[in-house]
């Protein structure tokens, strides 16, 4: 089983009694939460609190976070290899390890059709995504050793 909670890059490897097996972490310097995120992430929270005043929330809001997380995704491809994308201001990432732990690479992620997830199968990676009209592309990438997807 594998473990990840956000705010650190650190993702834990566990057996189904709940030995851990590994812990994989990154250092990685952090990132602010900017205005802008900060007023997209809780648009509908506000929303909602316009809508409905009389609701009882507890608490009535929530608190700003001191930097942004680290992981937003992971994915365990059939090979073994761990899949993590990475949240970067400069854009995110998936990087890779080996069944071990050890960081294979480093891709830049594409975007992919909500409520779809990438398939990764050895070196490749496939993603939907949707045009203009709605019209769903299957892109598949073919990973090099340095990292970059061809």
């Amino acid at each position: 089983m594998y473990s990840a909670w956000g705010y650190f890059y650190r993702i834990a490897v566990t057996r189904g009694d709940g030995d851990t097996l590994r812990v994989i972490e990154r250092t990685l310097p952090t990132e602010p939460v900017t205005d802008e995120e900060w007023a997209a992430g809780s648009a509908e929270y506000d929303e909602a609190r316009e809508r409905w005043p009389e609701a009882s929330c507890k608490p009535r809001s929530y608190t700003r976070p001191d930097r942004k997380s680290f992981i937003n995704e992971i994915f365990v491809s059939p090979d073994g290899r761990l899949w993590v994308e990475v949240i970067r201001t400069a854009g995110n990432r998936w990087e890779f390890f080996d069944p071990e732990g050890r960081l294979l690479g480093s891709v830049p992620t594409v975007p992919y059709k909500e409520r779809t997830v990438p398939v990764f199968r050895g070196d490749h990676l496939a993603t939907i995504r949707q045009d203009d009209l709605e019209l769903d592309h299957v892109d598949v990438w073919r990973l090099e050793r340095v990292g970059t997807p061809k």
